[in-house]
C-alpha cells in the first residue's frame, strides 16, 4: 500500500502577505520589491509585479527583485523627507520675496509639501505622522536660519502649517494608491512635479486678484492709581521704557526703549526708539490734558511685510476715586491672510504691546506725583496696590475697502 501524500494546512493569505511569501507557489523564493521593498506575491493570470508600487519583476531573473530586505531602510524614506523639506523652503522663500503672503503662502505652501511628503514615502501612518512633524520643524527651522521669519513668526508658522500640510500629505497617500493601480510609466516622478508647482501657480493665480485695504484698530484702557493731570504729564514727559517686556514681545516685535521729540504743538515729530528699528510719528491733533494724535510717517522696524501702521493716540479719561484712565488707540493696514487666521495673533501682540507702554507710563504717573494732588493731601486716602490699580480693557475692530 503506497504511502499518501501528508495534506498542507490551509495557507493563511493575510499570514504570508505580512511574512512575504506567495500563497499561490509554494517553490517561490522570499522575494521584495527593488523599489519599496515590499512582499511579491505571484497571482495567476497577471503579470508579475509589485502589488504596492506596481514595480514588474521576473520571477525567473534574480536581478529584477530582492532576496532579502535591505538593513539600510533610510533611501526608503529619506529622500521623500528631504525633497519635501526643500520645497517648502523654496516654495516659502520664493512666495516671500513676491510680496503675496496670503493663501498661497500659508496654505498651498504646506498642503504641496505635506503631498509631497505622503506621495514619496511609503511607511506606516504612525512613521508619515513623525515625518510629517519633522517636515514643517524642518522647513520652519531653515526659513528662520534664512532670515524668512524670526522666532516668534516660526512658532506661529508651525502651529499654522500643521494642518494643511497634514491635509497635504493624506492627499499624496491618497494619489500614490490611486495611481498604483495604473499603468501610466510617468507617475512616480510627473506628480511630484505638479505637487511642487502647486504653491507656485497660487501664487499667480493670488496675484491677479483683486485686493482689499483693510485698517485695524486696536484700543487699550489702562486705569491708574493717579490723576487726570498726573497721568497726562506721564505721556507728555515720558521717555524711557525701563522695565522688562514680556515674552510675547521678546520674541514677535522689537522693544521700546525711548524717543525723542517735542509733543507741545501739532505738526512737531517725534522719533520713537526700539531695540531694532524706529518709527517717527507726527502730531496731528492735541487737547492738553486730554488727548495726544499722531500720525505715523516712517516705519523701519522689521515687520512692513506684515503690517503697516498708520496712526494712533493717547486719551485721558477721568475714571472714580479721582483716578484716570488711559486710553492708547493704533490703527494699522493689514497684509497678511487668510484675514481670520492672522487676525487674533496680530490683536495678541498688539495688545502686548500697548500694555508694556501703558505699564510704563502708569509706574511714571504713580512715582512723580504733582505737588498739588489732592491724593497727597488727603492724610486717609489709602494709595492702591499697583496690580489693584492696574485694569485692561481691549477693543478690536477692522474695516475694509477694495482697491
Amino acid at each position: 500500500m503506497t504511502d499518501m501524500p501528508t495534506p498542507k494546512p490551509p495557507v493563511n493569505l493575510d499570514q504570508t502577505m505580512s511574512e512575504g511569501e506567495s500563497p499561490f507557489a509554494e517553490e517561490q523564493a522570499w522575494r521584495f520589491c527593488l523599489r519599496c521593498q515590499a512582499a511579491l506575491v505571484e497571482t495567476p493570470f497577471a503579470e508579475p509585479a509589485c502589488l504596492d508600487c506596481q514595480l514588474q519583476y521576473d520571477p525567473k531573473n534574480p536581478a529584477t527583485y530582492r532576496t532579502e530586505r535591505a538593513i539600510d531602510r533610510l533611501k526608503f524614506w529619506l529622500p521623500g523627507f528631504l525633497l519635501a523639506v526643500a520645497s517648502g523652503v523654496i516654495s516659502y522663500a520664493i512666495g516671500l520675496q513676491a510680496g503675496e503672503l496670503g493663501m498661497a503662502l500659508f496654505i498651498a505652501v504646506p498642503v504641496s509639501f505635506g503631498a509631497v511628503l505622503g506621495y514619496a514615502v511609503r511607511s506606516r501612518w504612525i512613521f508619515l505622522a513623525l515625518l510629517l512633524i519633522a517636515t514643517v520643524a524642518g522647513v520652519v527651522v531653515a526659513a528662520v536660519s534664512l532670515s524668512l521669519a524670526g522666532f516668534f513668526c516660526g512658532a506661529s508658522l508651525c502651529a499654522i502649517f500643521m494642518l494643511p500640510a497634514a491635509f497635504g500629505m493624506c492627499l499624496g497617500v491618497g494619489l500614490r494608491y490611486a495611481l498604483s493601480i495604473t499603468r501610466w510609466d510617468q507617475r512616480w516622478f510627473l506628480p511630484l512635479v505638479l505637487i511642487m508647482a502647486v504653491p507656485y501657480i497660487s501664487l499667480w493665480i493670488e496675484s491677479q486678484l483683486p485686493h482689499r485695504e483693510e485698517i485695524a484698530t486696536v484700543r487699550t484702557t489702562l486705569t491708574v492709581d493717579a490723576t487726570p493731570a498726573e497721568a497726562w504729564n506721564a505721556i507728555m514727559f515720558y521717555e524711557q521704557v525701563e522695565h522688562d517686556p514680556p515674552w510675547l514681545l521678546k520674541l514677535a516685535l522689537p522693544r521700546p526703549t525711548g524717543s525723542v521729540g517735542n509733543k507741545h504743538h501739532v505738526g512737531e515729530v517725534v522719533r520713537c526708539y526700539y531695540d531694532r528699528g524706529y518709527l517717527v510719528k507726527r502730531i496731528s491733533r492735541r487737547t492738553p490734558g486730554r488727548l495726544l494724535a499722531f500720525d505715523v510717517i516712517e516705519q523701519k522696524l522689521h515687520f512692513e511685510r506684515d503690517i503697516t501702521l498708520r496712526d494712533g493716540s493717547f486719551e485721558i479719561v477721568s475714571a472714580p476715586d479721582n483716578r484716570a484712565s488711559i486710553i492708547v488707540t493704533t490703527r494699522y493696514e493689514r497684509h497678511l491672510s487668510p484675514r481670520w487666521l492672522w487676525r487674533p495673533v496680530e490683536r495678541k501682540v498688539v495688545q502686548t504691546l500697548h500694555g508694556h507702554v501703558l505699564e510704563g507710563m502708569r509706574r511714571h504717573a504713580e512715582q512723580h506725583r504733582l505737588p498739588e494732588s489732592p491724593r497727597q493731601r488727603d492724610p486717609y486716602h489709602q494709595p492702591r496696590l499697583p496690580e489693584l490699580a492696574v485694569s485692561y480693557d481691549h477693543v478690536y475692530s477692522y474695516a475694509s475697502q477694495g482697491h
